[in-house]
C-alpha cells in the first residue's frame, strides 16, 4: 500500500494535461477521447472481466473503447492472434508479459492495469517503456497504454485523467 501511495505522487508530479504534449497522435486521444465529456459505459457491460474495475476505471476504460473505435476486446493473446478480421484491436491483460511484442501491429494496441501496483510490476513496466518496438506509451496510473506505431518517433506520456 505504501509503494502504491508513494507511486501515485510521484504520478502526479511528473504527469501533465494535454499541455505539452507535441504529439498530435496523443493530443487528439487526450482531448477528443479522454478528457471527452461523453461517457458510454455500454461498451464495458460486455465483457465480463472489466466489470471488475473501479467505476473511475470503468470510465477511462470506456472512453478509450470509444475514442479508437474498437471492435474487439481480447484478454489474451492467443486470441488475438487467431482474429485477423476485425480491423483495430485491444489487448487488455492485467499481468504484465512480454507477449505483447510478438505481433508488431499498428492495428492493435495494449491496454495493461495496475501497474503501479507494487515493485515488481512497475519494474516490469519501466522495461516496456524502453523496449523499442513500443512506440508510444502513455501512464495513466490505473492503466498503461503501449502503442506499436511504426510512423511515429518513440515517446512516453505521463497523462492525469
Amino acid at each position: 500500500m505504501l509503494f502504491k501511495t508513494i507511486s501515485k505522487i510521484k504520478f502526479l508530479l511528473r504527469s501533465s494535461n494535454q499541455h505539452g504534449v507535441h504529439s498530435p497522435f496523443v493530443y487528439n486521444f487526450i482531448t477528443k477521447g479522454l478528457y471527452s465529456k461523453e461517457i458510454n459505459n455500454n461498451n464495458i457491460s460486455e465483457y465480463a472481466e472489466l466489470k471488475k474495475l473501479s467505476k473511475k476505471e470503468q470510465k477511462v476504460f470506456s472512453k478509450i473503447i470509444a475514442y479508437f473505435k474498437i471492435n474487439a476486446v481480447y484478454f489474451d493473446f492467443n486470441s488475438l492472434e487467431n482474429d485477423s478480421n476485425i480491423d483495430f484491436k485491444l489487448l487488455y491483460i492485467s499481468e504484465l508479459n512480454y507477449n505483447i511484442f510478438l505481433k508488431n501491429d499498428s492495428n492493435y494496441f495494449v491496454v495493461i492495469n495496475k501497474i503501479h501496483k507494487n515493485k515488481n510490476v512497475n519494474s516490469i513496466w519501466r522495461k516496456l517503456i524502453r523496449n523499442k518496438k513500443a512506440t508510444v506509451t502513455i501512464d495513466l496510473f490505473y492503466f498503461g497504454l503501449v502503442f506499436f506505431r511504426k510512423e511515429q518517433v518513440k515517446e512516453h506520456f505521463n497523462i492525469r485523467v
